[in-house]
């Protein structure tokens, strides 16, 4: 009976977590178009004054060129007036927005099953903080919300990260931490320097991996993500796929100078994931003689290589999967929900 209530509330509360992330990632995206929308409103402002300027020097000299800008300038104030209109359902969304992280971070301290004591007072005080981004929001104009409210993001990330490294000093744990402290702290300079919308934009946009990464784990739930990562490291998958990786990128590079068929890098690089992954959308073609060895070289690396690491990666996985459930007792298995 107890296992049984387990595992409902666990289901439960993967709905709960489901629900609030796709919450988050919704406002997530609607404040990053209004955080853009206000670097508009401020390039909008600055063309109004323009303007005003410039229309007490030409009104001497030319009428017409006084009424256009005119015109303009009133065009320019009715544009701006739009703008300030979404200035409340932005404020809105970012509400909603921070409110969704605080109760997903107290949903990951209320449930998290991980024997580290300093975990729930991990995700509680990411929840404190987010929380405490909610209430600016609410009570102080977004404008004026910005600078604080970027700070305190940035303050919860860097926590996350410093009690993970607290956790593992290993250096593949250690490495990519201290980089995304850094980067956090180069959003803190664009806060002060290039002001709070647009460091807010930035730190909104290097968020979106990290949500996509939460429901990724819902998605695989029932996947041992520690079995998986360790069959990675043994059989050096991670290495290879970096390795074919670095190919696409050098067949990309040199396509566009071959092949007329292929104009740019961007376009390069999207011809050479569709042969790797023999999708074949075929909105690209190789025309030229080079062009098409290096179309056939990349298709079979591309065929070997994924064939390969998959079917190495499926039977490790299900060998070590089954002789860990082999040695677990029923209602036993559970992994952290919020590993980063």
């Amino acid at each position: 009976m107890n296992i049984q209530k387990m595992k409902q509330n666990r289901i439960l509360m993967t709905v709960l977590q489901g629900f609030l992330l796709l919450v988050i990632l919704s406002t997530l995206f609607s404040v990053c178009i209004s955080l853009l929308m206000t670097g508009v409103r401020a390039d909008l402002k600055d063309l109004n004054e323009k303007i005003a300027s410039q229309q007490i020097t030409v009104t001497e000299g030319d009428e017409q060129k006084a009424i256009e800008g005119l015109e303009a300038l009133n065009a320019a104030t009715e544009a701006l007036e739009g703008y300030n209109d979404n200035s409340e359902t932005q404020r809105i969304l970012a509400v909603i927005m921070y409110a969704a992280f605080a109760l997903l971070f107290l949903l990951k301290a209320s449930i998290t099953r991980d024997h580290w004591r300093l975990n729930r007072f991990r995700y509680g005080f990411g929840a404190l903080l987010f929380a405490a981004c909610a209430v600016i929001f609410v009570f102080t104009d977004s404008a004026k919300a910005y600078l604080p409210v970027t700070l305190l993001h940035v303050t919860t990330l860097i926590a996350d990260h410093v009690f993970s490294i607290i956790r593992n000093h290993k250096a593949r744990n250690l490495i990519p931490r201290v980089l995304s402290i850094l980067t956090l702290l180069f959003v803190v300079v664009c806060a002060f320097s290039l002001g709070g919308s647009t460091a807010l934009l930035y730190l909104l946009l290097l968020t979106v991996p990290r949500i996509f990464y939460y429901i990724a784990q819902i998605a695989f739930s029932r996947i041992k993500m520690d079995v998986l990562r360790k069959i990675v490291r043994k059989t050096y998958a991670a290495e290879i796929l970096f390795g074919m990786l670095m190919l696409i990128i050098a067949f990309s590079i040199v396509l566009p100078q071959l092949d007329p068929g292929i104009p740019s890098f961007a376009d390069a690089l999207w011809y050479c994931f569709a042969i790797v992954t023999t999708i074949g959308f075929g909105d690209f073609a190789a025309a030229t003689l080079p062009g098409r060895v290096i179309s056939v070289v990349l298709g079979l690396y591309g065929i070997i290589v994924v064939a390969l690491i998959t079917s190495i990666i499926v039977n490790f996985y299900n060998e070590t999967k089954d002789s860990g459930e082999a040695d677990e007792p029923d209602g036993t298995e559970e992994t952290e929900t919020a590993k980063h």
